[in-house]
């Protein structure tokens, strides 16, 4: 009874201090979450010197999208955001940009996040496991100076090849099959593994194979800690089935060409994890200091040979269908795209803009030129700007997707005016204000040229 006193107490304080701060009511959504915080994070002080030795808990925040964000453990708050208890400061999540499940500067301070707002979450667990998760980002970024992070232009130009992908079928097997099986097939594993690399290295390149290496250097300790939050604080069936889906069995679910790219070397960089884990003590350091990535890192302690594989005829012929569809659907999606409801808009850039931001794990390479970007694409030159928050626009660029020479998107006509000598849209999810040159009417939708 006390505790829920203490609970209620503090609900009502958020309440009445958020009120001043935006006018947004909390609602129970919010309040099931926030009162969860305090023991997210006496579980993370708890787990991070057990998980990753000399992690340090940088400052968090958990929102709502378009509706409050809870800043914990920052230390310098914005002076916008309104005081609750302890450590806890409440601010708007637009006012920052927030999205998803990722990293933000808050008042030049590095700050992971999490939307609770999103379905994807069937427990409070799960969601804060993967604020535990971005927390070890927070942590590389600050502290690790040598970890070589992923190019994510390499993702939308992976090649997609079928004998590729019929090997990476076979080689996430025995990754799952090294994980879950005996000491006694360790080293016959390891073996296959290193021989699947350096087969897929003459088909793909040493290129695209680093990009590999680069996710799983980097997403690897990061989904190794979300896995460790889940399996020391799951309480409930489901959340042990989440964690059997979540962290083994989507590593060997078929994908094919770009599909679920970068997702499954997050897997792949967390067995390496659990297996150096198993096998050697406070490796974890000394990974972080060696410069090496990852799959590199795991080759030295492990000290593969090439092997023989089995025959992957099964692999192959599956690869050779589904491979090549994916590549069709790419044209689909394009098709898709252009027949939507609503005006299309064609914003043409006079000079290249800032790129600001996108999620690299929903963006789709149509060709060389064309990216559809389904979740999140930001750009900006001086105080002009292009938002577009789970809205898909297509981008043509030129050679990289930094370079981006013009946008498409759909919208209702009214949402986009011309204010004086700018254009302006802000329905949500498009958030536009920039200086324009000439509008031209082009069939049913517009070609603006942007100064």
């Amino acid at each position: 009874m006390k505790n829920k006193k203490r609970f209620f107490t503090l609900l009502l304080a958020i309440c009445a201090g958020y009120y001043i701060t935006s006018a947004q009511v909390i609602a129970p959504i919010d309040s099931a979450y926030l009162n969860k915080v305090g023991d997210f994070s006496r579980n993370a002080n708890k787990i991070k010197e057990q998980v990753w030795p000399g992690m340090q808990i940088g400052p968090y925040c958990i929102f709502r999208l378009d509706g409050p964000a809870f800043l914990l453990n920052h230390p310098v708050p914005p002076l916008n955001a309104h005081h609750l208890k302890d450590s806890i400061y409440v601010l708007n999540a637009s006012d920052y940009g927030l999205v998803g499940a990722t990293q933000t500067e808050i008042n030049n301070f590095l700050t992971a996040h999490n939307d609770y707002s999103s379905k994807s979450y069937g427990s409070v667990n799960q969601f804060y496991a993967e604020l535990f998760h971005e927390l070890h980002h927070v942590y590389q970024r600050n502290y690790i100076k040598n970890l070589q992070f992923d190019n994510p232009a390499d993702l939308l130009t992976y090649p997609e090849d079928y004998r590729n992908d019929a090997i990476k079928l076979y080689e996430n097997e025995v990754w799952l099959e090294m994980l879950l099986g005996s000491r006694s097939n360790l080293a016959d594993n390891v073996d296959k593994i290193f021989t699947c690399r350096n087969m897929r290295r003459q088909i793909i390149g040493a290129k695209y194979l680093d990009y590999e290496k680069g996710v799983e250097s980097v997403e690897g300790p990061a989904m190794y800690c979300e896995y460790e939050y889940m399996q020391q604080f799951s309480s409930i069936v489901k959340e042990r089935e989440y964690i059997n889906h979540r962290f083994y069995y989507l590593l060997t679910e078929p994908t094919y060409g770009r599909d679920v790219l970068r997702g499954k070397h997050l897997l792949t960089g967390m067995v390496q994890c659990l297996l150096l884990s198993k096998y050697f003590k406070n490796w974890q350091q000394e990974y972080y200091a060696s410069g090496l990535y990852l799959y590199d890192f795991f080759i030295s302690k492990f000290k593969p040979k090439t092997s023989d594989l089995p025959d992957l005829g099964y692999y192959k012929a599956k690869a050779k269908y589904f491979t090549a569809q994916e590549k069709a659907n790419h044209e689909v999606n394009l098709r898709n795209f252009n027949n939507q409801s609503g005006t299309k808009v064609t914003l043409m850039f006079t000079e290249t803009p800032d790129f600001r931001g996108f999620d690299p794990m929903h963006a789709e390479a149509i060709n060389d030129s064309l990216i559809i970007h389904y979740t999140t694409l930001k750009l900006g030159k001086g105080n002009n700007r292009v938002s577009f928050i789970n809205h898909k626009v297509l981008s043509a660029i030129s050679g990289q997707i930094w370079f981006v020479k013009s946008i498409s998107f759909f919208v209702d006509e009214k949402d986009i005016k011309a204010d004086g000598n700018r254009l302006i849209c802000n329905n949500g999810t498009v958030d536009i204000d920039w200086k324009t040159g000439s509008i031209t009417r082009n069939g049913n939708g517009y070609l603006i040229k942007l100064e």
